[in-house]
């Protein structure tokens, strides 16, 4: 093998690595194993991405919660005097 199919090579190994990273903190922020899909996404990326697609949008939809509490009227806008 050449020199510069090595380098390809690692490239792929490093993007598909990434990849895992990424596949691994979606699944902890859904409550699965981070480990596992670390593991499944940086040996086969394209498949445990469609994978994951696939079980979040088998996932009931989580309730609309806002971090902000509504308070006052949402049709009126909010502007300081000072500010021009």
């Amino acid at each position: 093998m050449s020199l510069a199919g090595v380098e390809g090579l690692a490239s792929v190994g490093y993007v598909n690595f990434l990849a895992g990273i990424g596949l691994a903190a979606w699944a902890r922020g859904t409550g699965r194993s981070a480990l596992l899909w670390l593991i499944f996404g940086w040996v086969l990326a394209p498949v445990a991405g469609l994978v994951m697609l696939f079980l979040q949008k088998r996932r009931d939809p989580a309730p609309e919660v806002s971090v902000f509490p509504q308070t006052g009227r949402s049709d009126l806008l909010s502007v300081r005097k000072d500010v021009i």
